[in-house]
């Protein structure tokens, strides 16, 4: 901790020193709040849905978490010194209370590669023991309205933000210790809907691109929810629906959807919902879709499969594809069911 300590003092230098060159690079992103007290507000808000790279090449999601686990999330950057004066404060929060639920995310918002991060932190001495997401995007910042450093956010099983804090004074993790035990202490929902962005909710990192209208796919394979294989491609006329448990725009779009599909069945089109959680929510899917005469279920789990292929990174998306194998029909967020009607009308065959 003291070692954390000398050199947060002199940062900026330490930043120029490790990170490479003769002058520090301009911080692109939130700056560090330097006057004043911290500020905290107990938000009471859904927590977006966000996914991202972390620093060993990983992907953490917060939805992986939801459920079982009260996260906290840590906003930093290499030149923020009171970040780095909290850092050894998380840690010792998350060693204290990681076997009875807590989960630790870093979110860095710099812009520099892993192997410099790594750097970094190598010689400043901290190592810490959970996630970091390097968002040299600033997608999560953005998502999580993030406009001075550090910022501290504090998540319930259910995926409610309880605290978020902007900037950091000592003593300031007796709070965090106070709002974490109090959510330790309750039971989370089951049924966890995270808030949208933009009418999406993400779960995969940036680096994907949606198929363009246009593409001729080669066949592709999926898994069947109830087992089996399922091929997708040429011969037939394919509309596929990517959704998530996590995401309540889909919730919405379930409805509307399955009844469009069920008008174009029996014109050959068929039309597949496609998970993209994990194996471990297989029991709440099944018990999701029973009862709702949903259509049949591919397990794409973590969208590695399937989505991967297409490039999906968000739900909910929707694409059509023809007999031919050629995508005629690719949107995220909002579905506009005019445009998908008019994609599904070119596809179907002849009404009889």
């Amino acid at each position: 901790m003291e070692i954390v300590r000398a050199v947060a003092t002199g940062l900026i230098g330490a930043a120029v020193l490790v990170l490479g060159g003769c002058s520090a690079p301009p911080h692109e992103g939130p700056q560090e709040k330097t006057g004043g007290e911290s500020v905290t507000v107990e938000v009471n808000a859904l927590a977006p849905a966000f996914a991202g790279k972390t620093l060993d090449g990983g992907v953490v999601r917060l939805a992986d978490y939801m459920g079982s686990r009260v996260v906290l999330l840590e906003f930093w950057s290499v030149f923020c010194k009171s970040c780095l004066d909290e850092m050894p404060h998380i840690e010792d929060l998350y060693r204290r209370y990681e076997d009875k639920g807590l989960a630790v995310i870093s979110v860095n918002t710099d812009v520099f590669s892993a192997q410099r991060i790594r750097r970094f932190l190598k010689k400043t001495g901290i190592r810490p023991p959970y996630p970091v997401v390097l968002d040299a995007r600033q997608e999560v910042v953005k998502a999580y309205g993030v406009e001075v450093l550090p910022v501290t956010v504090i998540v319930d099983r259910s995926g409610w933000i309880r605290l978020y804090q902007e900037g950091y004074r000592p003593g300031d993790e007796d709070r965090f210790e106070r709002v974490v035990r109090r959510y330790l202490g309750r039971r989370g929902e089951t049924d966890v809907t995270l808030a949208p962005r933009g009418g999406m909710t993400a779960f995969a990192p940036a680096g994907s691109r949606l198929v363009e209208v246009g593409t001729r796919l080669e066949p592709l394979r999926g898994t069947a929810l109830e087992g089996g294989e399922v091929t997708i491609g040429p011969g037939s006329a394919h509309f596929l629906f990517f959704w998530s448990l996590y995401c309540r725009p889909c919730r919405s779009e379930f409805g509307p959807l399955w009844a469009l599909a069920r008008r174009y069945q029996q014109r050959g089109v068929r039309f597949y919902s496609v998970n993209v959680d994990t194996p471990a929510l297989g029991h709440r899917i099944r018990r999701f879709l029973e009862g709702r005469g949903s259509p049949p279920c591919l397990a794409d789990w973590e969208g590695k499969g399937v989505a991967r292929a297409l490039g999906v990174r968000a739900t909910p998306t929707v694409v059509v594809i023809d007999r031919e194998g050629r995508v005629v029909h690719a949107s995220a967020g909002k579905v506009d069911l005019e445009a998908l009607e008019a994609s599904l009308k070119g596809v179907a065959a002849p009404a009889r």
